[in-house]
């Protein structure tokens, strides 16, 4: 996923940096059409030719706005190829089974029904089915023995950094809700000058070709609008799910904090055993020692 974000972002900067050279062809182009106007116009013949097609077709138009509209709209449709390509990963891995297996949330329901107190039964669970909140319990596990809002604050500070790994992966579709105006306007406004500057170098008598050359120019922008608006949806929508199943995982981890009172309570036993078993013995050497010097 990494690579290919990462070649389509390659793919993009090349383009825009071919862009100059689009620059320069366009208005050599139109340059061209302003010298054939002219000579149509001393041209009596000329002047009487058959009116230029408008364009029909989507594509008809595209190539119509020539190669500055081609350039830009092509820097649109990989942002366009971006933004499916995280909109389908997401559809795909954000869902309550990839972050909550039925099988952990089943097995984990279990033990805890069965009031256990192992924790190494939570760490073989966690380390069966690897998912996100598997990795929130296991920091708890880790802790497994110590105060529970030790082990609290551990699975919070998981979890906050799991809901942040989620948000990161949406994130490029806010970058593009945000740059695909932006190019979009780019465009425009690069061809408005073009578009502009003929029309200034034309003289009067230009009011068609300084309208058709705006409309043209202006495909760059609704390209650029029709990239923003679905990616800046799909943003909202996938932010949204992953707080609602942050939240669910919360609440199904809520119910292992009686498992881990009853873990600290079985530590602080066994710490005690231990404690009293160290006095026994050293009660046993200090009567043995006593009995030596009476001796």
């Amino acid at each position: 996923m990494t690579r290919l974000l990462r070649s389509i972002f390659l793919l993009s900067l090349l383009t825009l940096l071919l862009l100059p050279a689009a620059s320069v062809s366009s208005a050599a182009g139109e340059n061209r059409d302003k010298a054939a106007d002219q000579a149509r116009a001393a041209d009596p013949a000329k002047r009487a030719a058959p009116a230029k097609k408008a364009p029909e077709t989507l594509w008809e138009l595209i190539v119509a706005g020539g190669p500055l509209n081609m350039g830009f709209l092509a820097v649109l449709g990989i942002f366009s190829l971006v933004g499916l390509t995280v909109i389908l990963e997401r559809l795909v891995n954000l869902t309550a089974g990839k972050l909550m297996p039925p099988g952990f949330v089943r097995d984990l329901q279990d033990l805890i029904r069965r009031h256990s107190d192992n924790p190494e039964l939570f760490r073989e669970l966690c380390e069966r089915y690897p998912s996100v909140i598997a990795t929130v319990l296991k920091a708890g596990v880790l802790w497994a023995g110590r105060p529970v809002p030790e082990i609290e604050k551990a699975m919070e500070d998981t979890a906050a950094r799991e809901l942040g790994a989620l948000r990161g992966r949406v994130r490029p579709l806010t970058v593009l809700s945000g740059a695909g105006p932006l190019v979009g306007l780019l465009g425009t406004a690069v061809g408005m000058i073009l578009v502009f500057r003929t029309a200034s170098e034309g003289g009067l008598g230009k009011a068609e070709l300084l309208a058709e050359g705006i409309y043209l120019k202006l495909e760059t922008t609704v390209a650029g609008l029709l990239v923003a608006i679905p990616s800046l949806l799909f943003a909202a929508f996938f932010n949204s799910r992953t707080e609602k199943l942050m939240r669910r995982i919360d609440e199904q981890l809520m119910e292992t904090i009686p498992c881990f009172i009853r873990m600290e309570k079985s530590q602080r036993s066994e710490v005690r055993g231990q404690k009293s078993e160290a006095g026994g013995q050293r009660s046993e050497v200090r009567d043995q020692a006593e009995s030596e010097v009476a001796v």
